[in-house]
């Protein structure tokens, strides 16, 4: 005799009906694009770990070695999830590859929790940056509410001081008091906190051995204005919804049966969620990008989200030619060209009270990365040199190699039949990967917006049977059974 109050009833029935539309089993080809990105993502977390530990053990060369490949490789495993046609290798598609991906991801979900509870702490902390990025962009808002052109009274000297931020995240230029240091001798936190001490406020143009300057386009700080009016102590509270946002946005773009385990994927990627712990540029600028890429046959939404990339940051600049061949191929030629009218000017709107104001300052900002010399660093081709591997080259031979990636990724991406936006959106920051500067977090943040665009497009696309609900045997992997036999489902 049963025993089950009717309360028990339903809300036992309200979770079945959880369950069955959140626990199913995804497409077999949905599955092995999971797998493979969280590999990926794995390796991406590897590179987050301190590297002193691993120095001392292997050596310096070594761990250089070793950092390169496992970079290099979670490209790869990228690329290959991303792709318009289905991955062509066997082994994501096998279950005990699955498991493996499964449990590489729920190791590290908990601190995923624990860093998302750090970023609400942190929005209303006392400032805690990890780059001097951050430090300038709030100190641009205070000048601006003060009644200043950022673009002329900002200095890192002054910034540092004023928001009682540590001298060993600045970003070192080779000359000044920094001239004859070999570019392969990144200097130290010491010397960094040496020379920077040296330094006096108020006088940009003074600072010779650091990147002195706001270095991004207008809307690097604008949003940060209302939060600095407000009296935050931080700006994080910026980033942390940015965050939020770009997580609601990817695990509602793909399908039903892929939600549950893309918001798994985004507890994971601890990378990302470190970013918008310590206000990192990149969670705003890739949220505006995925819109643009997302909702691409939306015209209006889609050039309003790619002008205001490009406003934000300089590496959304990499982006645009590979967004407008996407319109171009799909749209045509005319639509593609309206896109870039309209992203530009909406970029020139945002940009021209500064320009207007003092063009000589605006322009030495925004170039600054481009322009000023500043030390090799990063995991891609360039950490073989650092390493001692190879020798160095000069810096014009990086931006050439860089180049010529440019036009390859471009020829290859224009030559596809059906280009995909979840590839593109990986291939734009994939020459970065031959730059002088390689720094993993051009890469880190590309990895899943471009598989909520890859299953999104195929699931568009390329409709597929209404997935079932997951059986008692699948619950251990969110990507069930290998290509040549699927996990049994119940329709």
């Amino acid at each position: 005799m049963s025993t089950t109050t009717p309360g028990a009833a339903t809300e036992s029935g309200a979770f079945a009906r959880w369950a069955r539309q959140w626990i199913v089993v995804p497409h077999k080809t949905s599955a092995a694009r999971l797998t493979l990105v969280a590999m990926a993502l794995a390796l991406q977390n590897l590179l987050e770990l301190p590297r002193d530990p691993a120095t001392h053990a292997l050596g310096a060369t070594l761990t250089g070695v070793l950092v390169f490949l496992i970079l290099a490789t979670s490209l790869v495993l990228l690329l290959a999830a991303v792709g318009v046609n289905p991955p062509r290798w066997r082994w994501p598609y096998r279950r005990q590859v699955q498991i493996a991906a499964l449990c590489l991801t729920l190791l590290v979900v908990p601190l995923g929790i624990f860093q998302s509870a750090k970023v609400v702490v942190a929005s209303f902390s006392a400032p805690e940056y990890a780059n001097d990025g951050t430090t300038l962009d709030h100190y641009a808002a205070q000048q601006l509410l003060g009644g200043h052109n950022p673009y002329v009274t900002s200095d890192i000297v002054a910034a540092m001081r004023a928001l009682h931020q540590d001298p060993a995240n600045i970003t070192p230029l080779r000359q000044g008091a920094l001239a004859s240091t070999s570019p392969t001798d990144y200097p130290s936190k010491d010397k960094l906190r040496a020379v920077f001490a040296q330094q006096s406020i108020g006088d940009p143009d003074a600072v010779q051995a650091f990147e002195s300057r706001v270095s991004y386009p207008a809307l690097a700080f604008l949003p940060l204005v209302p939060f600095v009016w407000a009296g935050l102590p931080s700006v994080v509270l910026f980033f942390a919804l940015c965050l939020l946002a770009l997580a609601v946005l990817l695990v509602r773009s793909v399908p039903p049966d892929c939600r549950i385990w893309l918001a798994l994927l985004v507890l994971a990627d601890t990378p990302l969620l470190n970013a918008a712990l310590v206000g990192d540029l990149d969670v705003f600028y890739i949220l505006l990008l995925f819109i643009a890429w997302r909702w691409w046959r939306r015209p209006v939404l889609s050039t309003v989200a790619f002008g205001l990339a490009l406003a934000a940051k300089q590496l959304a600049w990499f982006f645009a030619p590979f967004y407008l061949l996407l319109v171009w191929r799909r749209s045509g030629a005319r639509e593609a060209v309206r896109r870039l009218v309209g992203g530009v000017a909406l970029f020139a709107v945002i940009n021209a009270p500064f320009v207007i104001n003092n063009p000589e300052a605006w322009v030495r900002g925004v170039l600054a990365p481009q322009i000023d010399p500043m030390f090799p660093l990063g995991n891609g081709l360039v950490r073989l040199s650092l390493a001692g591997v190879l020798p160095l080259a000069p810096a014009p031979v990086y931006l050439a190699l860089e180049a010529l990636a440019i036009v390859a990724c471009l020829f290859a991406y224009w030559r596809m039949p059906r280009p995909g936006t979840g590839l593109g959106f990986v291939l734009a920051m994939t020459p970065l990967w031959f730059a002088w500067r390689s720094l993993t977090t051009y890469f880190y943040f590309v990895t899943l917006p471009a598989l909520a665009l890859a299953l999104s497009e195929e699931a568009t696309d390329a409709p597929r049977d209404k997935p079932g609900r997951l059986t008692e045997a699948a619950l251990v992997t969110p990507t069930g059974g290998d290509g040549a036999r699927e996990a049994v489902r119940h329709e």
